[in-house]
């Protein structure tokens, strides 16, 4: 019953963000704004939305529901096979870009948008209810599977609010098959990123090929059909070739440990040149960005055309793009724990405070520190 409770805490912590934020938004006046960003609103709406819930997300899970997270090692050449698919809609949603003329600004926010909305969406259903579910079912994977997906397919139905029933509904049954294989990844590879990946480049085509917004275009219900021909497949033909990978997956899930697997730091990530530089970015980055939003305020209401907007604001979305890459690297290089949660918020909340204090204490990241107080331990007293 505990998963359970669990489970659906962290399903309702999503609906009630995805309920509550038209009206915050409003509140704070950032409704009118963004609709005067265009072609770009729909894409900067979605870097708003998806950042503050990451965060949410992480530290509830760091404080309620200390889920482990998988990032373990995963050799990428294995993954071609895995990535092939969404490599081929990446492209696509490539090629609908250039065939629309889309300026080079608009398709680095795009890819920038659709990696944050990978990144929430897939640390909720896959890392933490999928995750959850596998922890507490007694090496029995199928259900968790499906139950994961069900949820990720319902939570697609606030998006009634902005499209008809009949799209929504092809939509959530659609989005259910999609949810199997992005789970299925997961298993397979024991690397939520690799789950990331494929997730942001299927909604890149998606978001490419209705022109910025990711509501359901699609009025056949064959679509349901086709999209659970496809990621069904994938899904059933990984998973019954996977059963090493599987094993290793609910023995790594099942064991009580911290929230992140224990891993080497990355060589570069043992450098505390390197991790000072790091925090030094993020912390001028903290700094610059709120002048840098103001500037792009002021750009988009005195613009004449939508394309001045996008050649003037081409370097703030760059901007935008270095801070989702500051949070990639939290992934990579740095373990979460309570004395670092600093990095959780960098660099959009209290950034350059939280980097600076990082720099003096040398940054250190939670691996160094436990191997340090083994040493201290093992050591025996002369």
């Amino acid at each position: 019953m505990k998963k359970y409770i669990s489970v659906f805490s962290v399903f309702l912590v999503w609906l009630a963000y995805l309920l509550a934020l038209n009206p915050i938004l409003k509140a704070l006046g950032l409704i009118n704004w963004l609709r005067s960003l265009g072609h770009f609103a729909s894409l900067t709406s979605i870097i708003i939305q998806e950042i503050p819930i990451i965060i949410i997300l992480l530290l509830l899970n760091h404080f309620f529901w200390h889920q482990k997270l998988l990032f373990k090692g995963y050799n990428w050449k294995k993954a071609l096979g895995i990535l092939i698919l969404p490599l081929v809609m990446f492209l696509a949603g490539l090629v609908l870009a250039i065939g629309k003329h889309a300026p080079a600004s608009y398709i680095f926010l795009a890819i920038g948008a659709t990696l944050l909305i990978g990144f929430a969406e897939e640390l909720s259903f896959r890392g933490l209810i999928f995750g959850i579910l596998v922890k507490n079912s007694k090496d029995k994977i199928i259900v968790p599977l499906f139950i994961s997906s069900i949820l990720f397919g319902l939570m697609h139905l606030v998006n009634i609010r902005n499209q008809p029933l009949g799209n929504t509904i092809i939509q959530v049954l659609g989005v259910m098959a999609f949810g199997l294989f992005a789970a299925v990844v997961y298993m397979k590879t024991s690397n939520l990123i690799f789950a990331i990946v494929v997730h942001a480049m299927n909604d890149f085509m998606a978001i490419m090929a209705s022109s910025g917004s990711l509501s359901s275009q699609q009025t056949n219900p064959l679509t349901i059909l086709y999209e659970w021909f496809i990621f069904g497949t994938l899904a059933f033909a990984l998973f019954y070739t996977g059963w090493t990978q599987r094993e290793k997956f609910i023995a790594a899930i099942q064991e009580r440990s911290p929230q992140l697997t224990a891993r080497k730091l990355p060589t570069l990530a043992q450098s505390s040149t390197f991790r000072r530089i790091f925090a030094l970015v993020s912390m001028i980055y903290g700094i610059l960005i709120l002048p840098t939003m103001l500037l792009f305020s002021k750009i988009s209401t005195s613009a004449d055309s939508r394309a001045e907007i996008a050649n003037k604001a081409l370097p703030i979305y760059l901007l935008f793009l270095l801070g989702i890459a500051l949070y990639i690297f939290l992934i990579v290089f740095f373990d979460f724990h309570l004395g670092n949660l600093c990095w959780l918020l960098l660099p959009y909340i209290g950034g350059p405070v939280f980097a600076l204090i990082a720099l003096v204490n040398g940054a250190r990241p939670l691996t160094e520190k436990t191997n340090q107080s083994k040493t201290i331990n093992n050591k025996t007293p002369n």
